[in-house]
């Protein structure tokens, strides 16, 4: 089948903070271990310029096995922008805002998964693969962090509000 080009572009990437150690228990490592079990903290957002309608950025941070107890292995902490493009000016806002959400958060995920395995084929543990990630929930977990900002912004604006 011959593909239609998506009005959504992913126009670049860029690396904003990087850091990757091996970390090796002080008593040796005694049984096999899995990197899908890392503990990760993932966190996005979407910035938009008010100038550029059809540009915007979707800002990733992820740290990986670098909270709690930490798993022989790596421990990752990775900051990084991808910069996305709408080229057709004539969709109507919903599909516009399912292209900034669903479409662009699920693209920046599977290029960090492919960044992440190319920045750690090298090291000693081989490669790394962002286990898969069930979006229904982060977007969830999204929604429900946004909200207790939004609650606690409030809440501080009363408190340090003069009468």
């Amino acid at each position: 089948m011959r593909i239609q080009n998506s009005p959504l572009q992913c126009q670049a990437s860029i690396l904003n903070a990087l850091s990757i150690k091996e970390f090796f228990p002080k008593q040796g490592i005694k049984e096999s271990f899995s990197m899908f079990d890392y503990v990760t903290d993932l966190n996005f957002d979407i910035l938009e310029d008010a100038n550029e309608a059809n540009e915007f950025m979707v800002r990733i941070e992820i740290d990986i096995n670098n909270k709690g107890k930490k798993m022989p292995g790596y421990v990752i902490s990775l900051k990084t922008d991808y910069l996305f493009q709408i080229t057709d000016d004539g969709l109507d806002e919903t599909a516009i805002n399912n292209l900034k959400t669903l479409s662009a958060i699920s693209i920046s995920i599977a290029k960090l998964r492919g960044d992440l395995e190319r920045i750690t084929q090298p090291y000693q543990f081989g490669t790394y693969s962002l286990p898969s990630i069930d979006m229904g929930d982060l977007f969830a977990k999204k929604t429900s962090l946004n909200q207790h900002s939004k609650i606690k912004n409030s809440f501080t604006n009363l408190q340090t509000k003069e009468f």
